[in-house]
């Protein structure tokens, strides 16, 4: 997992070349005007997805994992509270759903959190869990940008 934001000069200091040129190509973009729904990027191997979601309390969310893709979660607006926790600290009655690279689940040990405010994104790399969408203080409208990155194009 890698947070930051982008307004930090150095955003891609020690990053993949493919994760930098993602990220300075979310840069160049009007984020509060992106059009909610998929945007193609490159194909399956990359594309984005922007939606819109009211923050909950985190006892009412379920967890993800992906064994395909990394998510590059991008805050637009609003504030979050997503949580994650280390690979295998998770339960889940659940199977993964290969169509979508998705299995819900459960954390049950060793959970962290993060603070999220507009610019600042998280990295989540296949395998590690992570509960977008927990409110901070009280529930609230986000808008979000969910960058797909297949694993082949991390190697």
């Amino acid at each position: 997992m890698i947070y930051n934001t982008l307004f930090n000069p150095r955003y891609g200091r020690g990053l993949s070349p493919i994760l930098i040129e993602i990220l300075t190509t979310l840069r160049q973009y009007d984020l509060p005007e992106l059009a909610l729904g998929r945007h193609e990027i490159d194909g399956e191997k990359i594309f984005m997805d922007v939606m819109t979601l009211t923050t909950g309390l985190a006892e009412t969310r379920r967890a993800e994992l992906h064994q395909e893709y990394a998510d590059i979660h991008l805050l637009i607006s609003g504030e979050e509270r997503i949580d994650y926790s280390m690979p295998g600290d998770w339960q889940s009655e659940l199977p993964y759903d290969e169509v979508q690279d998705l299995q819900l689940l459960d954390i049950h040990r060793h959970r962290q959190t993060l603070t999220m405010f507009p610019g600042m994104y998280a990295i989540f790399f296949p395998h590690e869990p992570h509960q977008i969408g927990c409110q901070l203080n009280a529930p609230m409208l986000i808008k979000i940008a969910v960058m797909k990155v297949h694993y082949t194009l991390l190697l």
